[in-house]
């Protein structure tokens, strides 16, 4: 099973590429659930990575609405990132009644080159999972990174039943560590990982390689 970690930064990267992690996601301010780094970062990411690097596309923290200008800022860093040698883009669009907003969806995915797409964790504030899951399928979206809600823990039947229907990968992130781990890996198709796999589970300290190494090991032998 994949083991995706999160960067916050160039040395992050130079880091989770000493480990037996099998993909990064790169974002800055963590703290609000990550933004787009910038660009000059981005590309260094793509140069410097043996594993697969995926960007955060979020202009903003505020919601996953976005306002038209947000919008077409993503669009402008996206047709950036295509440029680079960085694997895809994480990105999630919805509307303010908690359905996926099709139409600019659209619009990423037909400008994503060769990128990937993964599906953030916006999904968890939509109203139907599985009819979202068909929607993502048909826009070409690879993988969906979810806790099935708000609760990790409390939502694990609600994971199980979304990698059953067997549409996309089913990235389950967001209150991930050692202590749940154990359940969660069986309702994941994939596992992202932040704060569990850093010295003090916070953002502010450094990646623990040790313990990358740890989660990949159980993963692997699961």
């Amino acid at each position: 099973m994949k083991l995706e970690v999160i960067a916050a930064s160039i040395e992050d990267i130079d880091m989770i590429n000493q480990s037996s992690a099998d993909r990064i996601e790169f974002c800055k301010n963590l703290e609000v659930g990550g933004l787009t780094p910038s660009y000059t970062d981005i590309e260094i990411a793509g140069n410097i990575s043996k594993l697969p690097v995926n960007i955060m596309l979020r202009p903003t923290a505020r919601d996953f609405f976005y306002s038209e200008e947000e919008f077409q800022i993503m669009l402008q860093d996206l047709e950036f990132i295509v440029t680079t040698k960085v694997a895809g883009v994480v990105v999630g669009i919805i509307t303010p009644e908690g359905e996926i907003n099709v139409e600019r969806m659209k619009q990423i995915t037909a400008k994503r080159g060769n990128k990937t797409v993964t599906f953030h964790k916006a999904f968890d504030n939509l109203v139907d999972f599985k009819k979202s899951l068909d929607i993502l399928q048909e826009l070409g979206v690879e993988t969906v990174l979810t806790s099935g809600g708000s609760d990790i823990n409390k939502n694990l039947e609600i994971l199980q039943e979304l990698k059953d229907y067997n549409k996309v990968t089913v990235l389950v992130g967001g209150g991930v560590n050692f202590d749940n781990i154990e359940k969660v890996v069986e309702a994941a198709n994939e596992i992202h990982v932040g704060t569990a796999i850093r010295e003090k589970k916070s953002w502010s300290s450094p990646i623990s390689i040790d313990k990358i190494n740890e989660m990949k090991t159980f993963l692997t032998e699961s």
